[in-house]
Parts: C-alpha cells; structure tokens; sequence
C-alpha cells in the first residue's frame, strides 16, 4: 500500500507540474507580479509559495533543513536568511512588496524541491507513512501521510490558482487543450 501511495502521490504530482509549466511558459516578471486586485496573489507570489510549501513539508517528513535553506535560495529570491518564511500569514501589504527574481529561477527552486521530494519518497515504507512528523501549525504532530496528503492537495490548489490568473490576466488562448 505504501508504495502505491506514494507512486499514486508522485503521478499527480507529475501531471500536475506539467500543468504549472505551461501556465508559468514565457511569462515575464512584470505579469509575476500583476494582481487582478488589490488583495489577491500575484503568480509569481503563488509559485513561490508553492514551492517553499512544498519544501517545508518535504522537510518536516524527512527531519531534515529545508532546500531554501541548505540552497541558498533566499539569496536567488532577495529575501532574508529565514527558514519560516514561505508566505502562511503574509499580509496583503507583503503580498504586494514580494518581488519575484523571474521564471527560470522560480522553476530552478521548484525542481530543486521536487527532485528531493522525489528521491525521499522512493525510501518511503507503509510504517513511515504512519510515523508521527510535526503538524504543520506546529501545534503537536500528525501521521506522514497526513503530510503528503497536504503537500499534494497545496500543489494542485496553487497550480490551479497559477493556470487560472494567467487566463483572467491574457485571456482565452494561451494554454493550448
């Protein structure tokens, strides 16, 4: 079962990242950061967010630092040297000030994560899936698989958030079915 959750896991991850490459294709940095409204998430903030969620949970199941930080991506992104930082509570104000470094180093991040969520999860057993990792409120622990439920969920969520703002920003047309 473990490895049918996690193969299960990684498909939709898959299908989902060619979605999120195709609604991140030759975007500049300008449309990374125009917002429909004065409270919504720009696509770049979105991408952003996604992936150092991503990271954050990856981390808390493998114990281990997170690849914004063993990587050094804060430095790519102009942010501070600042593990929590990954957008849970950001203000519309801090929102509006993100500033996104442009595509390629949004998608170099990304698979930076995804290449370690990946190769963690082909160590994943049934027994690690009912291991207790910290909750992501930080208020206690949850089983594993609780984890890399959210971390699927949160990608499909966002990718779809992604792939939606770029069709309200340009219109019908730019993503070929």
């Amino acid at each position: 079962m473990a490895i049918q959750t996690v193969q299960f896991a990684q498909a939709v991850l898959d299908r989902n990242e060619s979605i999120l490459f195709v609604a991140l294709g030759g975007l500049d940095v300008e449309a990374l950061h125009r917002q429909p409204g004065p409270d919504s998430n720009p696509i770049g903030w979105l991408m952003w967010h996604l992936t150092r969620v991503q990271d954050n949970h990856l981390s808390a199941m493998e114990g281990t630092e997170h690849v914004w930080m063993s990587g050094r991506w804060y430095e790519r992104f102009g942010r501070s040297e600042d593990a929590s930082d990954r957008g849970r509570g950001h203000t519309s104000d801090q929102v509006r000030e993100f500033r996104s470094p442009g595509v390629d180093v949004q998608l170099a991040y990304y698979k930076a994560v995804r290449a370690r969520t990946d190769a963690f999860l082909e160590t994943v057993s049934a027994e690690d899936l009912d291991r207790q990792v910290p909750n992501v409120a930080g208020d206690g622990t949850v089983p594993m698989r609780v984890r890399l439920e959210m971390t699927v969920v949160d990608n499909i969520q966002h990718s779809g958030q992604i792939a939606y703002l770029r069709g309200l920003l340009e219109g019908k047309g730019w993503f070929a079915s």
